[in-house]
């Protein structure tokens, strides 16, 4: 059995179980909802492009979610259960179940995300008249290149742990540090420097913390794609003082979200062919 054959019944499984359809109405639902958020509330920029934006912080916040919740048990659920002796039975090696399962999560993942924010732009369209086609792909693309990180650390993290709790707890922490909490990093390492908060204008390290989590990479190259379309866009070095280092410049941010994907999967896998599974 080789990953293609477990990476395609991965997805069969998730259609079968509705997963898919899941993520397709939780994403179409919540993005449909933020890029009508700016016209309910006069104070804020009522441009499509700040609606895209909007989507995105949200994205950052809801896509790590979607993630965890269909790659946590991608290989604990089994090894606990007993059903992957049953599939190591059949002669894959191990790192071609991860690989496998990473690949097949996936897949489910970014068919959800991409058909769900397909039909919140249809919504989009029509409130705000256009949608620029530039701007909107690589916001999907990017929310997509989320999402597959997020599968990756929860895959990683399935395979590195015996069982269905472990993987739970691990998978909500590091919900929270990453997605959530990550924030205050930069906020408090910036308050023990400065001996305040952080003000109009911020150094390039503080914005490099920033995106060293996978939402803030994420959010840091929306900007830049969106401030591709429209100059006016703020970018995530808009607040910098001087000249813009590279190493905070977007293609550094999209190397970070692909070591957030790759790494912890190299380690979870590391950890798998070591484990005993008896």
């Amino acid at each position: 059995m080789n990953w293609r054959v477990i990476a395609r019944k991965e997805f069969e499984d998730a259609i079968r179980s509705r997963l898919l359809w899941g993520v397709v109405a939780f994403v179409s639902v919540i993005v449909s909802m933020t890029f009508l958020i700016p016209l309910l509330v006069p104070a804020l920029d009522s441009g499509v492009l700040a609606a895209l934006g909007g989507a995105s912080e949200f994205a950052s916040m809801l896509v790590p979610v979607v993630a965890l919740v269909a790659a946590y048990l991608a290989i604990a659920g089994e090894r606990e259960s007993g059903s992957l002796r049953i599939l190591l039975g059949l002669e894959p090696v191990r790192r071609t179940v991860v690989l496998g399962k990473f690949l097949g999560r996936s897949a489910v993942v970014v068919v959800g995300l991409v058909v769900g924010f397909a039909l919140a732009g249809v919504v989009a369209l029509g409130v705000y008249g256009s949608l620029p086609p530039v701007a909107f792909l690589a916001v999907v693309g990017l929310t997509a290149a989320l999402g597959v990180a997020f599968v990756g650390i929860a895959v990683g993290v399935s395979a590195a742990v015996a069982t269905r709790s472990r993987a739970m707890t691990i998978g909500i922490g590091l919900y929270l540090g990453l997605a959530i909490l990550w924030d205050l990093v930069p906020q408090g390492a910036y308050l023990a420097s400065a001996g305040s908060p952080p003000g109009g204008s911020v150094p390039a390290w503080f914005v490099l913390l920033q995106g060293l989590s996978p939402s803030g990479a994420y959010s840091a190259l929306v900007m830049a794609a969106i401030n591709a379309t429209d100059p006016a866009y703020p970018t995530a070095t808009a607040a910098v003082e001087g000249t813009v280092p590279f190493y905070v410049e977007p293609w550094a941010f999209a190397v970070v979200l692909f070591a957030w994907t790759v790494g912890p999967l190299l380690v979870g896998t590391l950890l798998f062919e070591r484990a005993d599974l008896n």
